[in-house]
Formats: structure tokens, sequence, C-alpha cells
């Protein structure tokens, strides 16, 4: 019987040392001629996962199509599930009881969890959670995206498509309100910032145009998080929040391509950029149009077969999954696809069924505090010990919320909403959250910013998101 082992794995025969051929990827082969039979060492040469399996081939060794993860790291894997979930739950727990949403204790719970504070204090206990590992670190942030996924899908099947068509002309003005003012204003503070704060490998209009991105975007999933703890899912304001969140976020992610093409060659295409808007479009309108009537019969049929909330979920789980990955090929954020697939499952038979609520429960319970708590994970604050950094964070901060909320006030009392309305848009779109923390991840990974504009932006979507409750709740009061 082969025997299957690990070939980056040393092994001892007879008392001596064999060693196995070098490669870069843990892959796994089953065959004799996997020890080096010569037993002379051989030395370790980087390669590619692909160049690894080739010289696995050409050793005679089956190489696996998965390989085995390691023990160690699974048991790591397991350790975070474990910490980063009851954390993120306790934290959800005790803001709740502040009367904040959960989210805002979910994203404090990952940033305890960060380098700021237990990378802090335990820096051994850090590093043996959280690993510099780039497969370590997939196996969390993978599924952590699962969450998203889906947390964007239950929301949009939340969304009342004749409400939103009863105040499209409405949304229009709120949606361009809340993107040109933050974008002007974003552009602007970006050219009053000293240029030691601008990264190595940026231009100054790349910076600009970067920081008006920061301002624009708004982050649809902590929105939806917060009307929903709230109550306000249901409400026609609430509706018009999430599509207009929705136009913020396809924009803004639009735009950061644009900033993130002109930073890694000094140009884009115009014909790109066309090309990728009139897919969402096409997406979108192909999947509410036509995604209903397809789903009301496959859940005609799954009635008809006695199918169970099982498969419901199953089928909610693909095309929540499928509508996401069209949407990232095409070069869109998977959380639009997952928004527009939740729409049409809103407007389907599925909604109504055990298995939505099955997934939504999931998803709200475990996938969703996953998320947000790793999202924090990724923030470092310890930098803010700098008087200097902490003016500049609170200039960015306050700057970023006056052009977001400003901006969709204008917008809403244009289409003629109430000014408490048009107060409750504003402060609903502010809620930048874990979205800011990508483009700031994306940002600092391009070397547009550097590592304290980094932090002062973390600390921008962190506060933003932490005003938002008590500013809507302002709204609701008579």
């Amino acid at each position: 019987m082969d025997d299957v082992r690990p070939v980056a794995e040393r092994r001892r025969l007879d008392g001596d040392d064999l060693h196995v051929p070098p490669l870069t990827s843990e892959l796994y082969v089953h065959s004799a001629r996997e020890i080096n039979l010569d037993r002379r060492p051989v030395e370790r040469t980087p390669g590619s996962a692909a160049s690894d399996r080739l010289r696995c081939r050409m050793l005679g060794a089956e190489v696996l199509p998965l390989p085995p993860v390691g023990e160690h790291a699974l048991l790591v894997f397991w350790c975070q599930i474990v910490v980063v979930l009851t954390c993120a739950r306790v934290g959800g727990y005790a803001l709740r009881r502040l009367g904040q949403p959960r989210v805002i204790g979910e994203l404090l719970a990952g940033v305890a969890l960060g380098p700021s504070l237990l990378g802090a204090v335990w820096p051994s206990g850090f590093d043996w959670l959280f690993p510099a590992d780039e497969g370590q670190s997939g196996l969390l942030l993978g599924l952590a995206w699962v969450g998203i996924g889906l947390l964007l899908g239950t929301t949009g099947a939340e969304v009342d498509l004749a409400t939103v068509r009863r105040q499209r002309g409405l949304a229009t003005t709120v949606a361009v309100g809340s993107l040109v003012v933050p974008l002007a204003t974003g552009a602007g503070v970006a050219v009053l910032i000293p240029s030691e704060y601008v990264g190595d490998g940026a231009s100054r209009a790349v910076f600009a145009g970067f920081f008006a991105v920061a301002f624009a975007i708004s982050s649809l999933p902590v929105a939806a998080r917060i009307l929903g703890d709230l109550g306000l899912m249901a409400s026609p304001v609430s509706q018009l929040a999430l599509a207009v969140a929705t136009a913020n976020d396809m924009v803004g992610w639009l735009l950061l391509g644009v900033v993130t093409g002109i930073g890694e060659a000094n140009s884009f295409s115009i014909g790109s950029l066309v090309v990728a808007v009139a897919a969402v479009v096409v997406v979108s309108v192909v999947v509410i149009r036509f995604g209903p009537p397809a789903l009301d019969a496959v859940a005609r049929e799954l009635e008809r077969h006695d199918g169970g909330p099982a498969i419901e979920a199953s089928v909610i789980f693909l095309v929540v999954v499928a509508i996401g990955a069209l949407t990232h090929a095409i070069g869109i954020e998977v959380v639009i696809g997952a928004f527009i697939a939740g729409i049409a499952i809103g407007a389907s038979r599925f909604r109504r069924r055990p298995g939505f609520e099955a997934i939504e429960t999931v998803t709200n319970g475990i996938f969703a505090p996953l998320f947000f708590a790793i999202a924090g994970i990724r923030a470092d604050l310890s930098e803010l010990g700098s008087p200097e950094v902490l003016v500049l964070a609170a200039a960015v901060t306050a700057a970023a919320t006056a052009a977001k909320v400003v901006g969709s006030y204008a917008g809403a009392r244009i289409g003629r909403t109430s000014r408490r309305d048009a107060l409750r848009l504003g402060f609903t779109l502010n809620a930048r959250g874990a979205l800011e923390i990508v483009v700031a991840t994306v940002g600092l990974s391009l070397g547009v910013i550097d590592t304290t504009l980094y932090t002062v932006i973390i600390v921008m979507a962190l506060v933003t998101t932490a005003l938002a409750a008590p500013l809507i709740k302002l709204t609701l009061r008579r």
C-alpha cells in the first residue's frame, strides 16, 4: 500500500536523514520515488505551484488535485473561528445592550483581537493565532467573504422593488448628491494633506483620486445591518437608502478600479470601463427581470417533489454565489452581484420558504459576525498615539461625514423629501464600515497611501459606522 506523506517533511529511514524534493506549495504525493534515494541534500529553489507539480510528475509521483491542509494549519483555523466568533458575538451583544447596532461591537471585537490590542499585550499569542502566512489567512478570509456574500444576498431579498420604482426619481437625485459632493471634497482634502503622507509609488493626482473614492464609498452591508438591527428595514426611506447605497458602491468600485489602473500602469482604458458598466447593467436587468420567474419555476418543482428546506437553502446559496462570481468576473465587487441575486430571490417564492429562513439565521448568527470581526482584526490603531495623526484622523473623519450627509441631504431635498427623511438618508449612507477598510487596504498595497493614512481611513470607517445608529435614532424622535 502506498505511503501518503507531505513532500515538504523530512523523513528518517534506517537512521539516516532523507530529503524530499523541495516544493514551494504543500503538495502531497504518494510514490516510493518521493524520497531522494541518493541521500544527498537537495537545495531549496523558488518556484511556482505549477513548477512544483511539474517536478513531482518528473519524479514519477502522483500529484493530488487538492493538497490537504496541514494539521497545524487546521488547528489554527479552528481556533480562529472559536475565538473570533465568540468575541464577535459577545461584542455585538454588549453594544446591543448599550443601544448600538451589533455590527459596531463586532467590528470593535475584531480591533481588540488585532495588532491594536492583542498584538500589543500578547505578541506571541497574536502571532500564533493570526500568523503572517498567506495560506493560513486565506482560510479565514475565504470564510469572511462567504459571509459577506450571504449577508448581501439576504439584504437584497428585503428590497421592495415596487417602492424603489416609485421613488426612482428621488433615488437618482440622492445618489448624485451623495457621490458628487464627497468626490469633490475628498479630492480637495487630498490636496491639503502634506506630501509626506503620500505613498512613495503614487503621483499627487492618483492620491487625490484615491481619497475622492474613499470619501464617496458607502458600505451597503453595514447600512443594511444597522437598519435591520433598528427594525427599519421595511420603511420606504430604508429601501431608498439601500438602493442609493447600491449605486454608491457600484460607482465607487468602478472609480477605484480606474484609480488602481492609473496607479499600476499610469493609464487606463475607457473602453474597458464602459464594458464593465454595461455588463453590470445587463446582469442587473436580466437577473431582476427574469430571475424571479425562473426561481418560481424551481420552487414549484421542489414543492411538487417535497424538496424540503435543505434543498431550498442550497438553491438560494448557489444563486447568490453564482451571480456574485459573475459580477466579480467582469470587474465589479462580488457584493454587488450577491445583492442583485438577493433582489431576485426576494421577488420569488423562495423568499417565503423555510430554506430562506435557514440561510438568514445562519448568516446573521455566524457568517456576518465573522466577517465584521475579521475586518476589524486587520486594523492597527496604535499609530493614533501621535497627536498629529490624531488631529489628521479627526479632520478627515469630520470632512468625510459632512460631505456625505450634506450631499445626500441636498439630493433628497431636491427630490422633495422631508428634512427628517433627508437627514436619515444622509446618516445611513455615511456608514463606511468594512468596505472602507477594503478600500484602504487596496490603497496601501498599491503604495498610494502610507501606513499612517491607512490608519486614518480605518478610524474614519469605524467612527462613521458608530455614529450612524445614534444619528438615525435622532431622526425618529417626534
